[in-house]
């Protein structure tokens, strides 16, 4: 992210451990997205209260609906709902369950009336419709009740839901601008998702060291203006180097290597300090522009004595010994690629013999084709007749 430097809390040689602030940057790319986790969080916890309601509701209704069943009297009902919540379910399952009970009194009291003549027939027949429209009216209101109530249920759970993919995004988003976790060591962040830096402005962004070594740079000063991707620290680990090689692929079938290997590592003229590393990795092709194939081994450099980018010597160990037709490495001379020597003929005489090399060690080169055992060639004074050669063809 951009931002100004706000503080600075390590000089060039300073030794730190993992986790150690380096510095402190003011973004407000930061401030906006540490205020986004927070506003997500808290329609979290407004959609969980939410869900919590609706949960709450839905089960005291259902248990209200199973009391009902049994056709208790409404003073028992009253007593044991009457600390429980129930929303606005409350008016509407009581309320229809009350008209129900007071409709079934009656047309109880008007049966008894109208066998008795008291009543006209016409009065029992509106009073019996009456107790029908009640239980129709009772047992829709139950049941619009336990419908909504699963809804209500269902939509606060996909609320929170929702609200929980919010909050994960907002804190993906803050982490993907302040820095991920290390080593999955929450102790070891590049700065805390949560938490401001260490002056608490909501937009500072402390940046920490990922592991214990020497600061060797610092970039930047403070209230100067950074940008994304700017270099700010160097914090350098020399304890454990890797040691690279290139094997090159004349030289590849003449050594027997693999990973875990222990190799000699040499400085040159430091013969005293010769060590020992550990191959971690061999590749697996030849590299198009060097023609080798590269070998990375492990070193201990526990006394910081191999310095990162120092050139050193690799002894690699031989494969199985063979005979080969070998000659003196000044007698090989090339041009436009094609590797070639030449072989005297007598009174002062000589001829050029194209040949194909292969290992080179110790001054000497491996002649692969071209030349045949027992051939004299020139080892002193190739580089001139390779001149002549040239001028007399460009003749």
């Amino acid at each position: 992210v951009d931002g100004i430097v706000s503080r600075v809390f390590v000089q060039v040689r300073q030794r730190v451990k993992k986790g150690d602030s380096l510095a402190e940057v003011s973004s407000p790319d930061v401030g906006m997205a540490r205020d986004e986790v927070r506003k997500r969080e808290d329609d979290r916890q407004i959609e969980k209260k939410a869900a919590d309601w609706a949960a709450t509701i839905g089960d005291n209704v259902a248990s209200l609906l199973d009391a009902l069943a049994d056709h208790p009297p409404p003073e028992k009902i009253e007593a044991e709902f009457k600390d429980r919540v129930l929303g606005v379910y409350r008016e509407k399952i009581l309320g229809a369950y009350s008209r129900l009970l007071f409709v079934e009194k009656v047309n109880a009291s008007t049966k008894q009336l109208g066998e008795g003549g008291v009543l006209s027939g016409r009065i029992v027949e509106e009073r019996t419709s009456n107790l029908e429209v009640a239980k129709a009216n009772f047992v829709a209101a139950c049941e619009e009740a336990r419908f909504l109530t699963r809804q209500e249920r269902d939509k606060a759970k996909a609320s929170l839901e929702q609200a929980d993919r919010l909050v994960q995004v907002s804190r993906e988003h803050l982490r993907t601008l302040v820095g991920s976790r290390l080593d999955g060591d929450a102790d070891a962040t590049v700065e805390s998702e949560e938490s401001p830096g260490e002056t608490g402005a909501l937009s500072a962004l402390v940046l920490r060291t990922p592991f214990d070594g020497l600061v060797e740079d610092v970039f930047m000063a403070r209230g100067e203006r950074v940008k994304a991707g700017d270099r700010l620290f160097v914090v350098a680990d020399t304890s454990t180097l890797w040691v690279r090689a290139q094997i090159h692929e004349r030289q590849w079938t003449t050594v027997e290597v693999s990973e875990g290997q222990e190799v000699k590592v040499n400085v040159p003229g430091a013969a005293d300090h010769d060590t020992t590393a550990r191959i971690n990795h061999v590749g697996a092709t030849v590299e198009d522009e060097s023609r080798s194939v590269p070998l990375v081994a492990e070193l201990q450099n526990d006394d910081a004595h191999y310095k990162p980018g120092m050139f050193v010597w690799v002894d690699l160990p031989q494969g199985q010994q063979r005979e080969a037709l070998t000659v003196p490495t000044a007698a090989v001379t090339r041009h436009k690629g094609q590797a070639f020597v030449f072989v005297p003929e007598g009174e002062g005489r000589f001829r050029r013999v194209n040949v194909e090399t292969g290992i080179e060690h110790d001054g000497f080169v491996e002649v692969t084709q071209g030349l045949e055992a027992g051939q004299q060639v020139v080892s002193s004074g190739a580089f001139l007749l390779k001149s002549e050669l040239l001028l007399e063809d460009e003749a």
